[in-house]
């Protein structure tokens, strides 16, 4: 089944909002931080890099990254070895256990930065909310620093969405026969595109 006809699928059968209106308070968040000066344009991306970048996604984050990068032609060889490479080199695969049901995020750089240009191949639309959520608190930042995540956006957002991501996210799951905990942006996207 083709990504897009399996988003489609599961956002009829739960009445599920799409990406760009479930990120809808974030973006704004972003562009009104831009337009007061609050903006990455002068950064190095630091928050994308293995310095300070641990960002997981859901069966739905991937589900809708995939749509694009499908819709794109950006599924192929070069990316399923970008992604692996990202695996590999930051050992992602490996899974260590801090808690009952909790484990150590690794920090590893996103194989979206800066791929296939500058800045985030996924776009605004289609990258995970934390991704979004996350900005600077002070103008001209070169290489991050004074940068955090808008809890209460955050918080607003999920009060909405959360109960029908998390079924989205079970059903795709079910549909693929793959984990449905959260994953490294690089691992997640492996699960769907090794899926049989």
């Amino acid at each position: 089944m083709k990504y897009k006809e399996l988003l489609s699928k599961v956002q009829k059968e739960l009445n599920l909002d799409g990406a760009k209106e479930r990120r809808e308070a974030l973006i704004t968040s972003m562009h009104k931080n831009e337009q007061s000066g609050l903006d990455c344009l002068k950064c190095s991306g630091r928050c994308c890099t293995y310095s300070a970048n641990s960002m997981n996604m859901t069966n739905l984050e991937a589900l809708e990254a995939l749509v694009f990068l499908e819709e794109n032609n950006l599924i192929n060889e070069d990316l399923i070895e970008r992604l692996e490479k990202c695996v590999e080199d930051f050992r992602l695969d490996q899974f260590f256990q801090t808690g009952r049901s909790t484990f150590f995020r690794k920090t590893y750089t996103c194989p979206f930065f800066n791929f296939p240009s500058w800045g985030c191949g996924l776009g605004s639309k289609n990258k995970p909310y934390g991704c979004l959520a996350f900005n600077p608190r002070e103008a001209n930042q070169t290489n991050g620093g004074n940068c955090s995540a808008d809890l209460n956006i955050q918080i607003k957002r999920l009060e909405t969405y959360e109960d029908l991501e998390i079924k989205a996210s079970l059903s795709i799951a079910e549909a693929l026969k793959i984990p449905e905990d959260k994953a490294s942006i690089p691992y997640k996207l492996l699960e769907f595109l090794k899926a049989k």
